[in-house]
């Protein structure tokens, strides 16, 4: 039985010497769009023009804390189209196939988007889900249900209630279709990418939100209408709600599709990974740490000698506006044997330090999950080195010195290109604290919030007009070897940036 986080990362991870081969069935490819045959499309109207914001401005700045006095189908259609929208094409033999405004692992996009609205002008309250292929929303129930979707409000903030709530949800099949088991990984930092492009649209919005990945996954998963053997929430965010959201759903509302389950399936021939079913299920238990958590930048591995503090970088050297980033954002392999300035590594370091760390955006309670580091391969004013990052110090410490980006290359599937890239970020955690801390839950926190600080490693390349490109796939003991993690440390996720030779089409 997978009941832990050591039990089910062991259990999916890579070895060089005991890989298994399999063919994918590509008669039986999962269809990449959730449909509802029997329910209407609301198509969303043409967004309105993108402020021209800088990715800078949104992550440094404060989240607002007022809402509008009104909104619009028309804004909530800008929030869609910033946050997960359709960004490029490409034709095969077998058709179109389109990309999106997130990476996504093999770009299988096992992600989809729901949303729960109340009082926005000219559409009715209910709870939508986003039909990403048809840029429009389909009413899953109608009615206002924020009454019993939150917690009950204090009764000094007795008026306060959300103007939306968003819901992230996976489908398991979609990944597990190539990477079976250990598609969970990757259905996790999918759902962060989506979670983080989403507070980033909010933000630029002017919107205030709260994320949460707490919540009672029978409830909303239920409220959502989903067959929860095949598609499940993994995160929530609440538009205009301050303190808890995402509450217990002791009385489902019965107005519900009878074939609105039907709906999470998404291929003819499903098969289901016990050790992904069973470790989710465990995960959803919650579990409220006590007493204090230890420095998990302590409890990795290596810890570094000396430290060099990191400037903050106050202008960045972003050569595009936010709208543009998004829509020109690619996973890209072309990299080429040039250097990164010093100016965009501080810029670097000043995101995964400081980035949307203000009220609502993300708890310190995820931040704590995961450690970050880097490979400095071609990078100005480094030497050549495996790194540690300590945030909270906006400083950074070597505890290996060498040329490391080639054997990290092999490390990750023998894929010799990532050694021309200049950076490799990585982010690791201690399997074992977060069983302790946290339970099955913690691997949940750490690696979305490994797929949140990638989406803004990937956003800020695009904005630096340098190449990136997430990987999730490697094998995982000479990862940890490499990076001098204890036994009980491992690699979550590594994004390769660097200069490129030109653009690329992948997901």
């Amino acid at each position: 039985m997978m009941t832990s986080c050591q039990d089910y990362h062991r259990h999916t991870s890579y070895d060089r010497c005991r890989m298994e081969g399999h063919f994918l069935d590509w008669s039986n490819r999962p269809r990449v769009y959730k449909e509802y045959y029997a329910l209407k499309v609301v198509p969303l109207p043409v967004a309105a023009p993108i402020p021209e914001t800088s990715l800078s401005e949104l992550v440094l700045g404060d989240t607002p804390e007022q809402l509008p006095g009104s909104f619009s189908l028309e804004q909530l259609s800008q929030v869609f189209s910033l946050a997960y929208s359709l960004t490029a094409k490409s034709v095969h033999s077998n058709g179109e196939f389109f990309y999106r405004s997130v990476p996504s692992a093999g770009a299988l996009y096992p992600c989809e988007l729901y949303v729960a609205t109340r009082s926005i002008l000219d559409l009715p309250d209910g709870l939508y889900h986003y039909a990403i292929g048809r840029r429009g929303l389909v009413q899953v129930r109608p009615g206002n249900y924020f009454e019993v979707l939150c917690y009950p409000s204090p009764p000094d903030r007795s008026e306060e209630a959300p103007l939306l709530m968003f819901f992230v949800t996976a489908i398991f099949f979609r990944s597990a279709w190539k990477y079976r088991a250990r598609s969970y990984r990757y259905h996790l930092m999918d759902s962060g990418h989506l979670l983080e492009s989403l507070t980033l649209a909010l933000k630029m919005l002017s919107l205030p939100y709260e994320v949460t990945l707490d919540f009672e996954d029978q409830g909303i998963n239920s409220f959502l209408g989903c067959d929860a053997e095949r598609e499940v929430c993994l995160g929530v965010v609440s538009v205009g709600c301050r303190g808890d959201s995402a509450g217990l759903l002791t009385n489902v509302p019965a107005e519900l599709p009878e074939s609105a389950p039907a709906a999470s399936r998404v291929a003819r021939k499903e098969i289901a990974y016990p050790a992904l079913q069973q470790f989710h299920l465990a995960s959803t238990g919650l579990i409220a740490p006590t007493g204090a958590i230890p420095a998990l930048i302590r409890e990795v591995g290596e810890f570094p000698t000396s430290w060099k503090t990191i400037p903050k970088c106050k202008v960045w050297p972003e050569q595009m506006h936010y709208g543009e980033v998004v829509r020109q954002r690619r996973s890209h392999r072309n990299f080429i044997e040039a250097g990164i300035s010093e100016s965009v590594f501080q810029a670097f370091v000043t995101l995964l330090c400081g980035g949307n760390e203000a009220p609502g955006g993300w708890s310190q309670r995820q931040r704590q999950t995961i450690v970050s580091g880097f490979l400095a391969g071609n990078v100005e004013g480094l030497d050549p080195g495996c790194y540690w990052l300590d945030h909270s110090q906006h400083r950074v410490g070597m505890t290996r010195s060498g040329a490391l980006l080639e054997r990290m290359s092999h490390i990750c599937l023998d894929q010799e290109w990532l050694k021309q890239a200049g950076l490799h970020f990585f982010f690791a955690t201690n399997l074992e604290l977060l069983d302790k801390v946290w339970g099955p839950r913690g691997y949940r926190y750490a690696m979305m919030t490994a797929g949140r600080l990638g989406q803004m490693i990937y956003l800020a390349a695009t904005s630096f007009a340098l190449g990136c490109c997430g990987i999730g796939a490697f094998y995982d003991g000479e990862a940890a070897a490499l990076l001098g993690l204890n036994e009980t440390s491992v690699m979550l996720y590594l994004l390769a940036v660097g200069p490129v030779r030109r653009v690329g089409r992948r997901g």
